[in-house]
C-alpha cells in the first residue's frame, strides 16, 4: 500500500486593503480590483504517512488545520508544493451539510451512503448505516427532529463504511455521546490497524497523544512541532499560557519608580461603570467575566491564566484609560500605561485583552459630546483586529500599523492599515510610520487621539516578529507627539503589550511618556494608574 506524501506545501490569499485615497478608489471602479497584500495561510509543510498512520493536526484556531485538510482533500489547490495519496479519501470537513432535516432517517442514511460511495445496493447500506449508528428504531423520525450529535452519526459511520484508504476529519473524531465517541474510536483503531491512514484536527492534546502515532502543530501556518504524538508539547509548554503577559505586568513596577524619580506624579483612577463598559460589550460577555466563567476555548482565546484575579481588572483598566482621556482633554495629553486592549470584541477577548478599554473611553467621549471625531493611533506590533471592529461604522477613526504576518490570524480592516514585512528594521519601520501617520492624520481630521504606544515592535520582543531598536521607538514616539501637538490634537497615551525583558521594555515605555510630555508642555505630569 502507499501512503501519503505532502511536500513543501504552501497557500496563499490575497486579502483586500482599505481603498482611502482617490487612486485607489479610481483602480477599483475601472479595473474591478482593490489593492490586496498576501496572506499566508501555510508554508513549507511537509510530511510522508505509511499506511496504518495516524496524525493529529493541532494548534490554535487560525493556525492552517482546516486549509491543510482541505488541501489533501483536493477541496483547495495549494500555491506551492504537492501532495500525493493513490487511493479513496473519505473527507469528513462540514459533513453536517450532508443532512436534510426534512428528510427521514433513513432517507438522510441512503444519502449518505451514497455521498460517501459505499459498496452495493443503497437501501442495504443504509440499513448498515443506521444499525451501526444506533438509529435504526428512529429510521422513520424526521432527521431535524434528533439531536445535532444523533443526526451527525450518520456521515461518521458512512465514512468509516466508504472502504477508504484515508480518513480526513475536522476537529473532533466522534459524535454523540460517551458511548458512542468510544464506539467510533475503537472502529477508527480497526480501520487503522488495517492500513488506513488517519489525519484528525483536534484541540483535545490528551487524545491526540493517546490514539495518534504523530503529531503535526501549525502556528501561523508554519510547522511548530512535527513528531511522535507522545511527546507533543502541551499548549505552551516551552512558556505557560499568559507568561508573556505577566512578564508585561512586571515592567509596571520598574516604569513607575522611573516615572517618580524623573519628577511624574502617580494618580489612581476609578473603575469604569457597568454602564460604560455596556456602550461597548455585551451584557453576557461581561456577566461571565464578572463571574470567571468562561469556557476553556475563551481562556484559551485571551491566553490569560489565573482569571479569577484578572478579569475583574478589565473595571480598572478601562476606568484607567477614561481618566488618561479626560486628563488629555484638560492639559492635551493623559497617560494610562496599562491600557490598550485592542484585541477585544463586544462578546468576547482575545490576546490579553478582555475588553477594550480603548473603545470604551472613546464611546464614553462621544456620548457626553466632549469630542466629535476621535481617531485611534494603533501601534502595537499587533494588528488592532477589536477595535477596527468596534469603530467599522466610521464612529472614529482607526489607524493600525503592525507585522504583516503576525497575531492574530483574523483581522478586520481599520480605516487605514499599515502591513510592516516581518523583521522590519528601523530603517524600514520608521520610514512607513511616519509616512503613515501624516497621511493618516491628514485624511481622519481627528479633533481627539488615542495613541497605542507599545513596546512590543522592539527587537528583542519574542511576540512582535520585528527588529525595531529602542532608539527607534523613542524617534517613533517623538515624530507622532511632535505631529499632534503641532496640529493641536489632544492624546490619550496607552503603552499596552510589551513581553521584552522588564528592564528594556519599562525603559523604553518611559522614553515614550518622555517623548510625549516633552511635546505637551502643558502636560501636569499625572500618569494614571
Amino acid at each position: 500500500m502507499t501512503g501519503l506524501s505532502v511536500k513543501n506545501i504552501s497557500k496563499a490569499y490575497r486579502v483586500e486593503l482599505p481603498r482611502e485615497d482617490a487612486l485607489s478608489v479610481l483602480m477599483r471602479f475601472f479595473s474591478g480590483r482593490s489593492p490586496s497584500r498576501p496572506f499566508s495561510a501555510l508554508d513549507g509543510i511537509s510530511f510522508e504517512l505509511k499506511p496504518g498512520t495516524a496524525l493529529a493536526l493541532c494548534g490554535r484556531n487560525g493556525s492552517g488545520k482546516t486549509t491543510l485538510l482541505k488541501i489533501l482533500a483536493g477541496i483547495t489547490e495549494p500555491s506551492g508544493g504537492s501532495c500525493s495519496y493513490p487511493g479513496k479519501t473519505a473527507c469528513l470537513l462540514g459533513f453536517a451539510s450532508i443532512l436534510q432535516d426534512r428528510l427521514s432517517v433513513k432517507e438522510n442514511a441512503r444519502l449518505c451512503a451514497v455521498f460517501f460511495g459505499l459498496p452495493g445496493a443503497p437501501a442495504e447500506n443504509a440499513e448498515r448505516v443506521m444499525a451501526a449508528a444506533g438509529l435504526a428504531h428512529l429510521r422513520n423520525a424526521r432527521a431535524g427532529e434528533l439531536s445535532a450529535g444523533m443526526k451527525l452519526r450518520l456521515p461518521f459511520m458512512a465514512a468509516l463504511a466508504s472502504g477508504a484508504g484515508l480518513f480526513l476529519i475536522d476537529e473532533t473524531l466522534a459524535v454523540g455521546d460517551a458511548g458512542f465517541r468510544e464506539l467510533c474510536l475503537s472502529r477508527l483503531k480497526e480501520l487503522q490497524r488495517a492500513g488506513a491512514i488517519l489525519v484528525f484536527a483536534t484541540h483535545d492534546h490528551a487524545l491526540a497523544r493517546g490514539f495518534a502515532d504523530l503529531a503535526l502543530v501549525l502556528e501561523n501556518g508554519r510547522q511548530a512541532y512535527l513528531g511522535p504524538a507522545a511527546g507533543l508539547p502541551s499548549p505552551g509548554a516551552a512558556e505557560p499560557p499568559g507568561a508573556a503577559f505577566r512578564r508585561g505586568l512586571e515592567r509596571y513596577s520598574l516604569l513607575y519608580g522611573k516615572l517618580k524619580a524623573a519628577g511624574f506624579r502617580l494618580g489612581e483612577a476609578l473603575p469604569a461603570s457597568d454602564e460604560q463598559l455596556l456602550l461597548v460589550h455585551t451584557p453576557g460577555w461581561l456577566a461571565r467575566l464578572k463571574a470567571a466563567d468562561l469556557t476553556p476555548a475563551e481562556e484559551e482565546a485571551l491566553a490569560l491564566p489565573y482569571s479569577k484575579q484578572i478579569f475583574p481588572l478589565a473595571w480598572r483598566m478601562a476606568g484607567g484609560t477614561l481618566t488618561a482621556a479626560r486628563a488629555a482633554l484638560a492639559s492635551g495629553l493623559g497617560v494610562f500605561a496599562p491600557g490598550g486592549g485592542h484585541h477585544a470584541f463586544p462578546d468576547r477577548g482575545e490576546g490579553f485583552c478582555p475588553v477594550n478599554d480603548i473603545a470604551i473611553a472613546a464611546k464614553v467621549l462621544l456620548k457626553e459630546g466632549l469630542v466629535g471625531s476621535p481617531a485611534v493611533i494603533d501601534l502595537d506590533a499587533h494588528q488592532g483586529n477589536g477595535t477596527a471592529f468596534i469603530f467599522s461604522g466610521g464612529e472614529a477613526k482607526t489607524f493600525s500599523a503592525h507585522r504583516a504576518g503576525g497575531y492574530p490570524p483574523q483581522r478586520v480592516r481599520s480605516a487605514m492599515d499599515l502591513d510592516l514585512p516581518d523583521g522590519a528594521d528601523d530603517a524600514v519601520y520608521l520610514a512607513a510610520v511616519k509616512k503613515g501617520l501624516k497621511d493618516f492624520l491628514e485624511l481622519a481630521k481627528p479633533d481627539f487621539v488615542f495613541a497605542l504606544c507599545t513596546a512590543d515592535a522592539w527587537e528583542q520582543d519574542p511576540l512582535g516578529g520585528l527588529r525595531v531598536s529602542a532608539a527607534g521607538l523613542k524617534e517613533r514616539d517623538a515624530f507622532l507627539f511632535a505631529l499632534l501637538a503641532q496640529k493641536k490634537i489632544p492624546a490619550c497615551l496607552l503603552l499596552g503589550g510589551a513581553y521584552g525583558e522588564p528592564v528594556g521594555a519599562a525603559q523604553i515605555n518611559f522614553n515614550t511618556i518622555e517623548a510625549a510630555a516633552a511635546a505637551f508642555p502643558s502636560f501636569d505630569k499625572i500618569v494614571s494608574v
